[in-house]
């Protein structure tokens, strides 16, 4: 892993036990079960009273070996439980840490990258085994979907964590969407030779960074204007 510029090195310390566990195995694995953490994601689309998308409020659950190092040592109280108090620490910690990182989303209208502010309303669960962690991000300024196509996905650069959408509701809406708006996963547009990279591709520190892209599942926002269907 490289040091400063990996978001493997810095995504919190507690993250980094698991990884160092999970390494061994996965690369002894084809390419493609390079991934060493997955996310199963869901999203939330935050809408203003203007019908305006104003955040993306997002709950990672997180496979269930990392969630189980993760966790380990945060039941400060012995009760055999976590609570969300107790767990507060390590969501604070990873949403500081994912900052830098532009907490590995994209948010982006008429493909052109749109700006947010830091992560609020963090928090993270620990439930039937599986550890969730949710945070919204707010947009620097709104972006009416009906004027312009609101696109978004999230993905590690490196490929060493897989986020994927939820198999089931991955997309829901929040607050006042304007009624002609729906979400839709758009088609995997990752090109066929990525599905023939070695372990050398993955370790080749320029080629890793753009890795996790190839493989990222986008989510859209498709609505009706002026009679038109985006």
């Amino acid at each position: 892993m490289r040091l400063q510029t990996d978001p493997r090195r810095r995504w919190g310390a507690a993250i980094l036990p698991a990884l160092a566990l999970l390494v061994p195995v996965a690369v002894a694995k084809p390419a493609l079960a390079h991934p060493h953490v997955w996310i199963d994601a869901r999203s939330a689309v935050v809408f203003d009273s203007q019908q305006r998308v104003s955040a993306l409020r997002l709950t990672w659950r997180f496979d269930e070996f990392y969630s189980l190092f993760a966790i380990e040592g945060l039941d400060s109280n012995s009760d055999g439980r976590l609570d969300p108090a107790e767990l507060q620490p390590l969501a604070e910690l990873n949403v500081t840490s994912l900052k830098e990182y532009d907490y590995f989303t994209e948010i982006l209208a008429d493909g052109e990258p749109l700006a947010f502010d830091d992560a609020r309303d963090y928090s993270s669960r620990y439930e039937e085994g599986i550890l969730s962690l949710t945070f919204e991000i707010p947009l620097a300024m709104p972006i009416d979907p009906r004027a312009a196509r609101v696109r978004f996905r999230s993905y590690d650069p490196t490929f060493y964590i897989a986020i994927e959408p939820a198999l089931q509701d991955p997309v829901a809406f929040a607050g006042t969407p304007p009624p002609s708006c729906r979400a839709v996963v758009e088609e995997d547009s990752a090109p066929p030779e990525v599905l023939t990279l070695s372990e050398a591709d993955f370790a080749d520190p320029a080629a890793s960074q753009s890795i996790g892209k190839l493989y990222a599942t986008t989510l859209a926002i498709l609505c009706e204007s002026a009679g038109m269907t985006q």
